[in-house]
């Protein structure tokens, strides 16, 4: 019997992203906080809940439609 491999999240609570999927165009010059770690999807790709800091706006994201902030030290504990 062969073991899965532990899913391990790229990024974190609390952490600052820049969305860069093509699909975010027009929306992608705010930064965005990381609110929840989600399962993999049909794909195997990991994703996240993300928050627009300024407006509050919500979207669910894979991991690699985002990016970190640059310098971003996260914000842990929140």
């Amino acid at each position: 019997m062969q073991k899965e491999k532990p899913v391990s999240h790229k990024y974190f609570m609390g952490q600052l992203v820049h969305a860069t999927a093509a699909h975010f165009a027009d929306r992608t010059s705010g930064t965005y906080e990381i609110i929840r770690l989600m399962p993999e999807d049909s794909t195997g790709e990991l994703g996240y809940r993300i928050r627009e800091t300024v407006r509050g706006t919500q979207r669910a994201v894979g991991e690699s439609e985002i990016r970190p902030v640059d310098g971003d030290q996260a914000i842990r504990g929140r």
